[in-house]
């Protein structure tokens, strides 16, 4: 976290960014010691822009426009000027009303999730699904099909998660077969799917029976492994993004914007991201690590059943997005889709 500076160049650069989100102009210091009531002339305003600018807080598109945040200007005004607070009581009892009255579908609840978080924080919302390797493991079930191939069922809790077809020459009966299932059933019950493949390819030794071979394709991973499967992912109001000039009137951004948006990798590497730390996560331009995202800031936090994160909802808008409104819609409704889960059971 940026330390804080002085209190003068706090202020006037909380001022600038505060302007900023809400213009989209370049700042000027006349603007800022007038409209903020800073207490300080616009020639000591034009200092402090100065020293800021050296600093790497702010830039200037152009020789004598206004000054502009730059992504350290951002990161400085959610980490040391933001205050926590809950959403407008208003929004808290729509997203309630949204997600409290959707079916028992998981499908469901995430869809009304995405277009209520796009309702109200008036950008593109974006949700991941439960990633299949966080469900919590209930039963594996092995039906002999003929000779040679064997088809597996992995089942989490409350529903079948996985097939897959295991085609190898190995001569165990159904019966063999069945009593493997529920020895493997019984030991790894309640961990969850990545644990039970993580326990098990521990204590196998190399390929030294049939049995093992049928574990080892089991939870080998590869090409087929259900932990690579890409999860869904739910977006809404992504035509939003077109009422900001900085999208609207710049074709490479919004083109950069649409291609992330567009290509499920690129989102999942940020939601995935996002689900690895507890917490509201808030990441501006450059921290997203993709190029195709430099414009753009992401708000995201993770949604829990039983202390276990699931998947991610997230919010994408450009960087001068209203963080104080953003973030606690974001942080309030995965909290609500994860208390909403936690109540449906597995």
């Amino acid at each position: 976290m940026e330390g804080r500076l002085a209190d003068r160049a706090h202020k006037v650069l909380c001022a600038v960014v505060r302007d900023y989100i809400q213009t989209a102009y370049p700042v000027g210091s006349l603007r800022i010691s007038k409209k903020y009531r800073l207490e300080m002339s616009s020639a000591t305003v034009r200092n402090i822009f100065g020293d800021l600018e050296e600093r790497g807080f702010l830039g200037q598109p152009y020789s004598s426009s206004g000054r502009v945040p730059t992504d350290r200007a951002f990161r400085y005004y959610v980490d040391c000027f933001l205050e926590s607070r809950p959403p407008r009581r208003a929004d808290r009892d729509l997203i309630r009303e949204r997600v409290q009255g959707a079916t028992t579908d998981v499908g469901e609840i995430l869809h009304q999730t995405t277009r209520v978080l796009s309702q109200l924080s008036r950008y593109p919302s974006v949700v991941s699904g439960p990633r299949l390797f966080h469900h919590l493991f209930k039963r594996i079930d092995l039906i002999r099909l003929d000779g040679s191939r064997i088809l597996m069922v992995l089942s989490s809790q409350g529903s079948t998660v996985h097939t897959r077809i295991i085609e190898e020459g190995i001569s165990l009966t159904q019966k063999d077969l069945s009593r493997l299932a529920e020895q493997l059933s019984a030991l790894l019950r309640g961990l969850s799917l990545r644990e039970a493949k993580n326990k098990v390819l521990e204590e196998l030794e190399a390929e030294k029976d049939q049995v093992d071979r049928i574990l080892q394709r089991v939870f080998h991973g590869g090409r087929n492994d259900p932990e690579e499967r890409l999860a869904q992912i739910y977006i809404e109001g992504q035509s939003q993004i077109l009422a900001y000039p900085e999208f609207a009137e710049d074709m490479e951004k919004l083109k950069n914007f649409w291609n992330a948006l567009e290509e499920k990798k690129i989102l999942l590497q940020l939601l995935d991201k996002a689900m690895e730390v507890e917490g509201i996560q808030v990441y501006i331009g450059a921290e997203n690590e993709l190029d195709s995202m430099a414009a753009c800031s992401f708000v995201a936090s993770s949604y829990c059943r039983d202390g276990v994160p699931l998947g991610t909802i997230g919010v994408i808008g450009p960087k001068r997005m209203d963080y104080s409104r953003v973030i606690p819609l974001v942080e309030y409704t995965a909290r609500l889709v994860g208390s909403k889960l936690q109540e449906i059971g597995p």
